[in-house]
């Protein structure tokens, strides 16, 4: 065999061996997955970002943070930050601090190592923060066409990608017919793109799976939309955008796409504010792993459901429109609520009981109903109100209800249970394993990393609070305010709230006293104890 035959041979095998990644990943490096630059986003102005030598789109977003979105399988992945206005990194911090990853600057880079797929907030410089969030490398991607598939841009569909055409009638097609399909549950397919749309109806038995880059936009206009609420204290009419039937069950969304409620333009431009995600009187659903952005109302409401997961989402609103909550859990039972990070004005993360006559819930479909049996676990939250709380809302009772190793990035109070309005009850609370670190901002005179109080908004006597354990607490900024435990009289006292491995700034040490963990605007309680 001659020569050239010979290295001919050998580059068809090297071409061979480099299609199966043996050369283009060494072992034990983690194989990175970029998604496109959806064409509606422009990019950071601040940032690039590279992993494992790939570039990861950095969105540039608003006046306080930037971000991007990746996924990573297991192994080494090196990230290199670099400053795309040429200044050198002079100071940085990365974010939760216990993951303690330690950062390497060199002129305008700042390179870090992950082992494992984790959400990160990182500030360098003055500049804005970047929010990265790298998830495991999704196991359950379906294919694009097939049996059971419905893909929006095929037929008889034919979504098209566009900022302005409307695709709601082909995208609801897909939903009604995957409902229909008896092979199984069937799948909605949203493809790379950007599909504006008005409201949404999910059913029964079905998945709506976004791909990476794809994109459902809130179309913006009153007049496109069926109003679901009325917010009286913004003067503004709320429709519920993307909904489940009432009665529905076992629906799931999920990928690497976006849920954009342009609530920027929505909120300002119409006066019109959108709940993302209303699940509604629905057993059994899903969400696991988009973005959800930009919403013009509380964006996510599971309401008087039950046994719901929300796993691996990222909500990322803005900071300079209010009442954009992020998850509120109303009136429901078994629900998880996990490794997410929330990003809002107000409240990320909550848990809420109303009634049927209040101006958001008229149109709720069944009865009020208790509140049983809800669990954060593993959050990163940062906000100008409670990093992660319980109430306003009490109108029913609320008991069960966990938050587990969670981290507070900023906020004005990290931890809380504010009963305002409504006489039920909180009974059988817990906060463990939550990090506090930093309180930067002030939600009316409070700014400490936590309160337990009554209100008594609406003058009926409020509701007691009972049987709450808050333990393991790393508080690395207490705020400037004191906590604030307070009931509403001898008769509706809080009661037996304990304290339990609380460490304070600048110690090491467990608190052993009341006074140690800043807890000095006190009243109306009972049997509050506190213990290293």
């Amino acid at each position: 065999m001659n020569f050239k035959i010979c290295r001919g041979l050998f580059m068809v095998f090297l071409a061979v061996l480099t299609s199966f990644q043996i050369f283009a990943v060494p072992k034990g490096t983690a194989k990175i997955f970029s998604y496109p630059l959806p064409s509606i986003y422009k990019a950071s102005s601040f940032f690039e970002l590279q992993v494992n030598g790939t570039s990861i789109p950095v969105v540039g977003y608003n006046d306080k943070y930037d971000y991007a979105q990746l996924s990573m399988s297991k192994g080494k992945a090196e990230f290199a930050i670099r400053l795309k206005n040429g200044d050198q990194v002079s100071a940085y911090h990365i974010s939760p601090k216990k993951l303690a990853v330690a950062g390497i600057p060199s002129g305008n880079t700042l390179r870090f190592t992950l082992h494992k797929d984790e959400y990160l907030i990182i500030k360098i410089n003055r500049l804005r923060e970047l929010v990265i969030v790298a998830d495991a490398a999704e196991g359950n991607k379906p294919a694009s066409s097939g049996k059971g598939i419905f893909n929006i841009t095929g037929k008889p569909y034919l979504a098209v990608s566009s900022a302005t055409e409307l695709a709601t009638e082909a995208i609801q097609k897909a939903i009604d017919d995957a409902a229909a399909y008896k092979g199984g549950k069937g799948i909605v397919y949203v493809p790379a793109g950007i599909y504006p749309v008005r409201n949404l109806k999910l059913k029964s038995n079905t998945s709506l799976y976004l791909e990476g880059g794809a994109v459902l936009l809130f179309s913006g206009q009153e007049k496109d939309f069926k109003i679901s609420a009325r917010k009286a204290s913004q003067n503004r009419n709320i429709t519920w955008w993307i909904a489940t039937d009432s009665g529905a069950h076992d629906i799931r969304i999920y990928g690497r796409g976006t849920l954009d409620g342009n609530g920027k333009y929505a909120t300002e431009k119409n006066n019109l504010g959108a709940h993302i995600l209303a699940i509604m009187h629905t057993d059994r659903f899903e969400l696991d792993g988009p973005v959800i952005r930009e919403s013009g109302a509380w964006a996510i409401i599971p309401t008087r459901s039950k046994n719901l997961v929300f796993r691996n989402f990222k909500l990322f609103n803005r900071f300079d429109m209010g009442e954009n909550d992020g998850i509120d859990v109303i009136e429901s039972q078994n629900v998880l609520v996990k490794h997410a990070i929330g990003i809002a004005l107000d409240d990320p993360f909550s848990t809420k009981t109303w009634m049927q006559n209040t101006d958001l819930c008229r149109n709720w479909p069944g009865k009020p109903m208790v509140q049983d049996g809800v669990v954060f676990e593993d959050c990163i939250s940062w906000t100008y109100c409670y990093g992660y709380k319980i109430g306003q809302g009490v109108m029913q009772d609320q008991r069960n209800i966990v938050f587990k190793d969670c981290v507070v990035y900023d906020a004005a109070v990290g931890i809380g249970i504010h009963h305002k309005w409504g006489t039920a009850s909180v009974k059988n609370v817990l906060f463990d394993g939550i990090d506090i670190e930093r309180l930067s901002y002030q939600n009316d005179d409070h700014r400490t990393w936590a309160i337990f109080f009554m209100q008594n908004g609406d003058k009926k006597g409020s509701g007691p609070i009972d049987n709450v354990l808050v333990k393991n607490v790393l508080v690395r900024d207490q705020g400037k305010s004191p906590g604030k435990i307070k009931g509403i009289s001898a008769a509706t006292p809080i009661s037996n709230l304990r304290f339990e491995n609380i460490v304070m700034p600048g110690t090491t040490e467990a608190a052993s006293t009341l006074q140690q963990i800043n807890m000095t605007d006190t009243s109306y309680t009972n049997q509050i104890q506190i213990k290293k």
